[in-house]
């Protein structure tokens, strides 16, 4: 009997301190079927996406597609020209056979490799944005923990002195409340960092429940002069694709007005609307150029402005945390109230998301620089 008991202690315990364990956020792998846990940096996540992600084939089939209607739309203009000549006659909707039309698939194929070439840069931004994602979801989350463990510190302090008689019954009962306000909120940053990685597994082509150890610190390296506003600026407008679509337009438009001009007078609908169009494609080039200049240096006039707005961040964290272990070392001497301590947990729990929130901004601004893709 006492042996029987003894066992079932030793199984009791182990199951204790198993739960203790997971209550602290410790994982462990289950036997041999359990899900491995991936190291994952930010430049082997890319990579991955590369190899994996099904957008990379897609926009390569696009430009395949778009060759082999360009060669037949020449070899359509070529059939068109020959019976032209043979029959000794030219009109318009012949030249337009001939030179429109395979001019507009020329632009249609240049479109598709600008897509294709822009849709890779882009796919590795929105990789870098997803990595990203789950370091600051994973910084949330310890943010959230640790302001827990601060209030369960508050609520020991309000018990024992509710039993000595020093503290009110409402110590606790408030204390209680914040501890369950805070366990609210560490599950559901636990949630937002589940979805995290899931996104990031979804985009590199991993299996949606692998877990992952994000290898690349959530830190910030500071740009320094390894930006060139100028370079960015005329790089973005090489890349920049409604910029592209609106010259390649103005293109194609310049071709239909020469053969509207060829054949008809001011006054005739195919000649006019024809102008009309190439003056409309060269105002869009011109506004869209406007509007790529101002998004580059406003993302520029942020990295800068990002830079000064985290150091001081950062000695606000500083300043709050200390303010929280002070109010709590007051607190449990009965001098200061436990809102004052509450309020000194949160005010370090605001530091710190703002903190965070500025170092995820920085980073994601740095990476349209890396790969000169800029939102407006």
């Amino acid at each position: 009997m006492l042996k029987r008991i003894s066992v079932n202690k030793l199984i009791l315990g182990f199951l204790v301190s198993m739960l203790m364990l997971s209550a602290l956020g410790i994982n462990y792998a289950v036997g041999e079927d359990g899900p491995e846990v991936k190291n994952l940096s930010l430049e082997e996540a890319v990579e991955l996406a590369m190899q994996n992600n099904p957008d990379i084939e897609i926009a390569g089939l696009a430009v395949e597609k778009a060759k082999a209607e360009h060669k037949l739309a020449r070899d359509q203009a070529n059939d068109a020209k020959n019976d032209a000549k043979e029959l000794d006659i030219n009109t318009y909707e012949i030249d337009i056979a001939k030179r429109f039309n395979p001019k507009a698939k020329e632009v249609a194929l240049v479109m598709e490799e600008k897509k294709r070439d822009v849709g890779e840069k882009k796919l590795k931004l929105d990789v870098e944005r997803a990595y990203y994602d789950v370091l600051r979801a994973e910084k949330s989350l310890e943010i959230e923990r640790a302001g827990l463990k601060y209030i369960q510190d508050q609520l020991k302090i309000a018990e024992t002195a509710y039993k000595i008689g020093t503290k009110a019954k409402l110590d606790v009962t408030t204390a209680e409340a914040a501890v369950a306000g805070y366990q609210a909120s560490v599950t559901r940053a636990e949630n937002t960092y589940r979805t995290s990685v899931l996104d990031l597994n979804r985009i590199t082509g991993l299996d949606l429940d692998t877990p992952l150890k994000l290898t690349s610190k959530f830190a910030v390296e500071k740009a320094g002069d390894s930006i060139n506003l100028e370079d960015s600026i005329n790089q973005a407008l090489e890349d920049n694709v409604d910029i592209l679509a609106a010259k390649k337009t103005l293109e194609l438009k310049e071709v239909q007005y020469d053969v509207a001009k060829k054949f008809y007078g001011q006054g005739i609908i195919a000649y006019d609307t024809a102008e009309i169009d190439k003056q409309s494609a060269e105002a869009t080039v011109r506004k869209q150029e406007v509007n790529t200049r101002a998004t580059v240096r406003k993302s520029y006039l942020t990295l800068f402005s990002l830079e000064k707005m985290i150091d001081w961040q950062t000695k606000e964290v500083e300043k709050a945390r200390e303010n929280a272990r002070v109010f709590m070392l007051k607190y449990e001497a009965g001098l200061s109230t436990s809102l004052d301590a509450r309020n000194a947990a949160i005010d370090l729990e605001k530091a710190e998301q703002s903190l965070s929130n500025s170092i995820y901004d920085y980073n994601l601004t740095k990476s349209q620089f890396k790969y000169q893709l800029f939102t407006p």
